[in-house]
């Protein structure tokens, strides 16, 4: 991609940006509102792209920093990786005035941790500025020097990029989000770490769901999972991110057999070492919700509510407060009750998750509230439903 932004070949960018993410080249020219045989012609060296402007007009769609755009097309020396990465991480890599981050790799897994943590807590509007500053600080370890060359280092930027993009999605912020995703798959690439690189496309995958772009979704989570052994804990959390997608493009039978999948591979996490840091979010508790939301979409409720259900029994037996979470499975549960018809058990549902969201920060679960309130809407008539809007500010 470096390559392609020195020549201002739109074309080769776009191929590299397919092979990474998986997208269709119909999909790619979704975003800048041409024919899929434009694009086929831009891959091919058949048409060329000589305005900046239009050049960036495609960078932009892709979710390339202006930054990395050079003002002609000439043989510039291409930059090493840690260049790019900083560039990518964006303008602020070395302005950072807080106490500086150690490069201890065990203080980093933590602090990827921590985040996981209190993302799960209390949602990504608290967390996202601290994360960002914190992989600006990383980005900037890398680029003093002495440790450029230090794949480890190059690793932490991926994971917490990758937690800085979901942190930015939570957080309402599509911009940020795809920008520190890109981040995270730019470094786990560069550090040979091809797990890490699934997991950040499955990220993706679920950012596409989230905007609307089921197709883009499946393309990505395809990819996902095909470019990894689908083993333990790695293996079911992306054929979870697999399922989802399936489920959100009507192929029911897929989807239920992608859950399977998922189920068997967790269950041989406990005979294999498949736990990296970056992935200590994706428990059991995790795994039922996302086979309850995937049966939801499918139109199976009462297994959707039994695996909710039992979603939420998993953080009160755990002993985690997990508020976001909570907040997340009730909404469903919510909604579960409206397909259903029952607007008592819907209602109750909504009404706890309403109060555990006045002690979070997610712009994303007050958006999934706000949808869920206008789907419920029509029933407003009823006495459950009125007590219910009562509760809204």
């Amino acid at each position: 991609m470096r390559e392609a932004l020195g020549r201002w070949d739109v074309g080769a960018l776009v191929l590299a940006y397919r092979r990474h993410t998986g997208v269709s080249q119909s999909a790619v020219a979704a975003l800048v509102s041409i024919d899929q045989a434009e694009v086929s012609r831009l891959e091919r060296g058949r048409k060329t792209v000589r305005d900046r402007r239009q050049v960036m007009t495609w960078t932009r769609a892709l979710g390339v920093p202006d930054a990395m755009v050079p003002d002609l097309p000439i043989g510039e020396a291409i930059k090493g990786p840690e260049s790019v990465i900083a560039s990518l991480a964006g303008p602020h890599a070395y302005a950072i005035n807080a106490p500086a981050l150690s490069s201890n790799l065990e203080d980093l897994d933590l602090l990827v941790i921590k985040l996981q943590q209190r993302d799960n807590q209390f949602g990504g509007d608290a967390l996202i500025v601290e994360a960002e500053r914190r992989l600006h600080e990383i980005v900037a370890m890398l680029s003093a020097g002495d440790t450029v060359h230090e794949k480890p280092l190059q690793n932490a930027v991926a994971q917490l990029a990758q937690m800085a993009g979901w942190l930015a999605l939570d957080a309402g912020r599509p911009a940020e989000s795809r920008k520190n995703l890109t981040t995270a798959l730019y470094a786990a690439h560069i550090s040979e770490n091809p797990g890490l690189a699934s997991s950040v496309l499955g990220y993706m995958s679920l950012t596409a769901l989230y905007h609307g772009s089921p197709v883009e979704a499946l393309a990505l989570a395809r990819t996902a999972h095909d470019s990894s052994p689908v083993t333990g804990r790695t293996g079911a959390m992306l054929a979870t991110r697999m399922a989802r997608a399936l489920a959100e493009n009507g192929q029911k039978a897929e989807t239920r057999a992608m859950l399977h999948a998922a189920e068997r591979a967790f269950e041989r996490t406990g005979a294999q070492s498949d736990s990296p840091v970056w992935l200590a979010y994706f428990d059991e508790g995790e795994l039922l919700a996302q086979q309850g939301t995937c049966l939801m979409k499918t139109g199976a409720l009462e297994e959707a509510r039994d695996c909710l259900g039992s979603a939420l029994e998993y953080l009160r037996a755990s002993g985690t407060q997990n508020l976001r979470d909570q907040v997340h499975y009730l909404v469903r549960l919510a909604d579960i009750g409206l397909m259903a018809g029952d607007l008592d058990e819907s209602c109750a549902q909504a009404s706890r998750a309403l109060i555990l969201n006045k002690q979070i920060s997610s712009t994303r679960m007050s958006k999934n509230i706000t949808d869920f309130m206008a789907r419920l809407r029509p029933h407003r008539s009823a006495r459950p439903v009125q007590q219910l809007f009562d509760q809204v500010p």
